[in-house]
């Protein structure tokens, strides 16, 4: 684990505050669960907001027609409604105060209904309780989250039971996206004066299979540095925070969990990455993980289309991944054409249990090819300088080819997926 200090508190960043608009707090009708009703009204106090409060009653709730029974007259689903906003009403009443809460009860399913009204609200975070009920009670009620979480485009704050407030120590999760620099964001506003942040990035260990390469691990912390540099430059100036860094290996969800339990964090925040269906059943995302895992509250921030656009990526470097092989030769000659003469490091990580992990390192890249008819990946390592001083790799069974660039273009590495494992081409140095 890595940790440095990274701000300079009179360093000029350059994005300035956003208007803050309301804070939404979305409840279950007579849950009795409290602390997002806290948290939400400290929230729009510490951010000078107004305070909107929602349910969202579902057919089931309102016990609407089974088979075979007529409707129920709409006399019942109004007096239904004017009820649980009557409750909401007065569980709000001990944390508004004499504020006014604007409040709505609709009729739908959860995680479209509160993401709607958060919309056309313009909210800056939708705030979601976890239930107070057991461990089955807190998962069904982190279901429901993660509903909202996936239809939001406002930050999602997603509060447990045992959550207080003010809030003093947070992390963030960063992986250099749009959606972590918004998660980001939305935390410090969240933090009390003097608290304290920390900016966590996590290797995963599969980019790193050999320890002992230090000259690979300083390359990589030198560009993880570069890239929070920048990062920061995104985020608005608060110099009422006291923000950190810290660079840790292994599983995301994982590592990020100790380290926030290590250190007593009461927030964790994080972006939410696109995915499609089948990525979201096979793989999961770190934001899921976290919501399922976390003993604190959780922020989630979410990607939105503007982050995809091109000047938004080079902020951050760019992955540019292919599956189509009719690309791959050029795509490859152009990266030997930008890096031929650069050290690299070539490793390859076999998915298969026991699969064996091999590393070539401190070679100069001098080309890499695709042959079509073959249908291989050909890399040669070697001195240049030095007749017959060279090593070969053939990859076959190729599925993608990505090139991963860092911020300044230049590019970082290039993964080979294959049916039996991952190759990479990490370059080093200049």
């Amino acid at each position: 684990m890595t940790h440095f200090n990274v701000l300079d508190r009179g360093t000029k960043r350059g994005a300035a505050a956003p208007e803050i608009g309301p804070v939404l707090v979305a409840l279950k009708p007579f849950d009795g669960g409290d602390s997002a009703i806290a948290m939400a009204s400290w929230l729009a106090g510490q951010r000078h907001a107004e305070l909107h409060a929602m349910s969202v009653i579902e057919m089931g709730d309102m016990g609407t027609a089974v088979a075979g029974l007529p409707p129920l007259p709409e006399e019942y689903y109004q007096r239904e409604r004017d009820e649980v906003a009557a409750e909401l009403r007065s569980r709000l009443a001990p944390a508004a105060g004499e504020r006014e809460v604007h409040i709505d009860v609709i009729e739908g399913a959860p995680g479209s209904s509160v993401a709607g009204v958060a919309a056309s609200r313009h909210a800056s975070a939708i705030v979601i309780g976890t239930g107070r009920h057991g461990r089955l009670g807190r998962f069904l009620y982190g279901e429901r989250a993660l509903e909202v979480v996936r239809n939001a485009e406002s930050p999602v704050l997603v509060v447990p039971p045992e959550a207080s407030v003010p809030i003093e120590r947070a992390i963030v999760a960063v992986d250099f996206s749009g959606a972590s620099v918004r998660a980001a964001a939305a935390t410090m506003g969240m933090i009390a004066e003097n608290g304290r942040l920390v900016l966590v990035h996590v290797e995963n260990l599969h980019q790193h299979l050999d320890g002992r390469d230090l000259g690979v691990q300083e390359e990589h912390e030198r560009r993880t540095r570069a890239l929070f540099s920048r990062f920061l430059d995104a985020l608005p100036q608060s110099p009422r925070v006291q923000l950190d860094t810290a660079i840790l290996s292994g599983d995301p969800v994982g590592a990020l969990l100790r380290y926030a339990e290590e250190h007593d964090a009461q927030l964790i925040g994080c972006g939410r990455r696109r995915h499609s269906l089948v990525e979201r059943l096979l793989v999961g995302s770190v934001s899921t993980g976290i919501i399922r895992g976390a003993p604190c509250s959780v922020l989630v921030a979410p990607e939105l289309p503007e982050d995809e656009e091109p000047d938004a990526r080079l902020v951050f470097g760019e992955t540019r991944p292919s599956t189509s092989p009719e690309e791959w030769r050029t795509l490859l000659q152009e990266v030997t054409d930008r890096n031929a003469g650069r050290k690299a490091r070539f490793s390859l990580a076999a998915t298969s249990p026991g699969g064996i992990e091999s590393v070539d390192r401190g070679y100069e890249l001098l080309a890499v090819d695709y042959d079509r008819r073959g249908g291989r990946v050909d890399i040669i390592l070697g001195d240049p300088h030095a007749m017959g001083s060279h090593l070969s790799h053939r990859i076959t069974g190729v599925r993608k080819i990505q090139t991963v660039s860092e911020p300044d273009g230049r590019d970082a590495r290039v993964e080979f997926d294959t049916r039996s494992g991952r190759c990479t081409l990490d370059f080093v140095g200049p």
